[in-house]
């Protein structure tokens, strides 16, 4: 059986609509499926935990970013479980990178008629990540969106633009295997199993979730307004890669210690006093 969790908030009520279509394809094709509303924050995750102690492996999203990673963070054991995405919030970075419709009937025939694929995800602390977790800027425009009262894109543009000229840079230890720890003073500090973030900002776009391996992006902060613009311009056309303050790895474990207190950005989660302990897990079947 199938059991859809879905987020009736999630894109502008995008959601409740791409239900309707997915309930439609599952009753013209007889398909046994069991619906559960998310009620509020952290409830998707509640729901998945008590499935899959349950014994309930076969889970399908209905929602955004914020609700997959719920959703991946309440599974009792993800090597067991199969996760589908029916992608329905405001962003839908992570379904970007996976190539899944927007459209709600391709994207439930793409589940229905296709075997799953393994996938990574990220462990930081304690906590998952499916698609890119951080600290620098991006969680900056984050909080931003927080406080703002603009909604959409709209809110997130206003608070980029904010950022640019407001943010100063985060000094930041980074260790890694093999390597001496480094201070850096940086801009943006990202670990990548997906390769898009914040609406469709390429911040890695060579980043695999089926590779075994994650990404690490970081790009040096030198100060200047003018060069963080120039930077974020780089990023927003998705060259941040060739960037010349850009510093880029693979690896299957890596580490931030900010000095000082810092929040940092799950899957565009954000969470205060979280250590940044990044490891790769492997082993999730994902439609």
């Amino acid at each position: 059986m199938y059991n859809i969790i879905y987020n009736p908030v999630a894109g502008k009520r995008k959601a409740y609509k791409n239900l309707q279509v997915v309930e439609r394809v599952f009753k013209e094709r007889e398909v046994e499926y069991q619906v559960w509303e998310s009620g509020g924050i952290h409830d998707a995750e509640y729901i998945a935990r008590k499935l899959t102690q349950e014994g309930e492996t076969n889970i399908i999203v209905l929602g955004g970013d914020g609700t997959l990673n719920e959703v991946l963070n309440g599974l009792e054991d993800p090597s067991v479980c199969t996760l589908g995405l029916v992608p329905s919030g405001t962003g839908n970075d992570f379904a970007a990178r996976m190539n899944i419709p927007l459209n709600p009937e391709k994207a439930i025939l793409r589940i229905l008629e296709n075997k799953p694929q393994l996938v990574n995800y990220i462990d930081v602390s304690g906590t998952r990540s499916m698609n890119i977790a951080g600290l620098g800027i991006d969680v900056d425009v984050l909080e931003r969106c927080m406080r703002g009262r603009l909604r959409g894109k709209l809110k997130y543009l206003f608070s980029l633009v904010h950022s640019l000229f407001a943010f100063k840079g985060i000094k930041v230890r980074i260790e890694r295997e093999g390597m001496e720890a480094e201070m850096r003073d940086v801009l943006i500090c990202a670990v990548c199993n997906g390769s898009v973030f914040g609406g469709g900002i390429k911040i890695c776009p060579v980043a695999d979730p089926t590779d075994d391996q994650l990404d690490v992006v970081v790009v040096d902060c030198i100060g200047s307004v003018f060069a963080i613009i120039k930077a974020f311009i780089t990023l927003m056309k998705g060259k941040v890669l060739e960037y010349p303050l850009t510093t880029y790895f693979k690896t299957d474990k890596v580490t931030f210690v900010p000095e000082g207190k810092c929040p940092i950005q799950l899957d565009g989660e954000v969470y205060q006093n979280h250590k940044f302990e990044a490891k790769l897990c492997k082993g999730l079947k994902f439609y």
